[in-house]
């Protein structure tokens, strides 16, 4: 069980407790300390520098610790266009919802292009996790040219 897991049964718990005020206050608490770690977390980005948080957010756990607190020193659309590079999908930015917009290229409806998209998607999602949700345009279908039958 993850430290995540752990958290949500011991609040689930809480909030199951004959006392009503247990799970409000465990969630107070949980906010409390979420703050706290926030705060030490700034204070140490502070400290390293640059360089050095960078780095450290090549670990996928930090990396989304930073996120959390708004620490990451890479914005989200410079995450995202690294991720693409290389894939047939052009970034056409971040809606006011927080929804990523893509423009794919090179697939075409049909078989496979599902996998391929999910692929895409996934991507996006570890590079940007904290995006609300994302959007892949299609290129339009291609037209079906046919030799016209004989009357």
């Amino acid at each position: 069980m993850t430290t995540a897991e752990d958290i949500d049964r011991i609040l689930g718990d809480l909030r199951n407790c004959a006392d009503p005020r247990a799970g409000e206050l465990g969630e107070e608490l949980a906010g409390s300390l979420v703050g706290l770690y926030g705060d030490g977390l700034a204070r140490i980005v502070a400290a390293l520098g640059p360089q050095r948080v960078a780095e450290l957010c090549r670990d996928p756990l930090v990396a989304s610790l930073l996120l959390v607190h708004d620490l990451h020193p890479v914005p989200m659309e410079e995450r995202i266009r690294v991720a693409l590079d290389g894939v047939d999908a052009d970034y056409l930015g971040i809606d006011e919802a927080g929804v990523v917009r893509l423009r794919v290229r090179g697939i075409q409806r049909g078989c496979g292009s599902r996998t391929a998209l999910r692929d895409i998607e996934a991507l996006v999602r570890r590079a940007a996790p904290e995006a609300y949700g994302i959007d892949c345009e299609l290129p339009p279908p291609l037209l079906q040219i046919s030799v016209r039958p004989r009357p």
